[in-house]
């Protein structure tokens, strides 16, 4: 989250603190299947926005996960309150959201544009950010914007993740891994459903439809290809890692 604010300052002006919460929310019922064994209940659709109370809107800085609490803030929304600048938060009916029909990301390019449109915000100051999975998104969500597939053609002027999976081959080989080795429940458990999930959504494993995992990647280097990474030549961007040393250092000790 520290790195995140320090790419703030890409989006910087005016502080002021007071705010006003908008939200949306559509009502979904019924479960997501993951992988055989493995399913989660589906999430309301829709977006929350924080929105400075008075003044003109400098920017936007957008999420793509649920944010249903519009009362309590964190020093994210504080440091953005300060220098004039709305955050969103916004949801398919999908929480761990991959993106793979670019109807889902076209739902999210929605409801930015209509809270763009609906409290006068830039269109050209736009910071997409996320860590793990929702940094993965919030690339696609960019690319998708640049290319003739969008209605809106939204173009942000940041990008900032952090340890978000870009190529999906390595991605998958790692979650095999993380499964067939069983050293840790949790860990073993996420490979499980993270690799079914990818091979239903993308035709077998790397092994059985390649081509699909290239193209679905934002980069690959298993293909060596940068397909898609043209499109975020003009935009700052910023990729973080997170090593889990801590995590290496305690199993490392037993």
């Amino acid at each position: 989250m520290r790195k995140i604010i320090l790419a703030l300052y890409m989006l910087g002006y005016l502080p002021l603190f007071t705010q006003n919460v908008v939200s949306k929310e559509l009502p979904v019922d019924g479960n997501i299947v993951l992988t055989e064994g493995i399913e989660i209940p589906k999430v309301n659709k829709g977006y929350s926005v924080w929105l400075p109370e008075s003044g003109t809107i400098n920017g936007l800085i957008v999420f793509t996960h649920a944010r249903r609490d519009t009362i309590n803030r964190d020093t994210l929304i504080d440091y953005a309150l300060k220098k004039q600048l709305a955050v969103f938060y916004a949801t398919t009916e999908n929480r761990l959201e991959f993106f793979f029909d670019d109807n889902r990301i076209q739902e999210i390019e929605n409801y930015i544009n209509e809270v763009v449109i609906e409290y006068k915000i830039p269109k050209d100051n736009l910071l997409y950010c996320g860590m793990s999975l929702e940094g993965t998104r919030a690339l696609k969500l960019a690319i998708y914007g640049l290319s003739n597939k969008s209605k809106h053609k939204l173009k942000p002027k940041a990008i900032a993740i952090c340890d978000a999976p870009l190529d999906m081959v390595r991605f998958h080989k790692s979650m095999i891994k993380a499964k067939d080795l069983n050293y840790n429940a949790i860990a073993a458990n996420e490979g499980k459903w993270v690799s079914g999930y990818l091979e239903a959504n993308l035709g077998g494993t790397p092994k059985d439809n390649l081509s699909a995992y290239v193209d679905y990647s934002p980069y690959s280097y298993f293909a060596d290809t940068y397909k898609d990474l043209h499109y975020l030549k003009n935009i700052a961007f910023r990729a973080y890692t997170e090593p889990d040393v801590e995590w290496w250092i305690k199993t490392r000790r037993k």
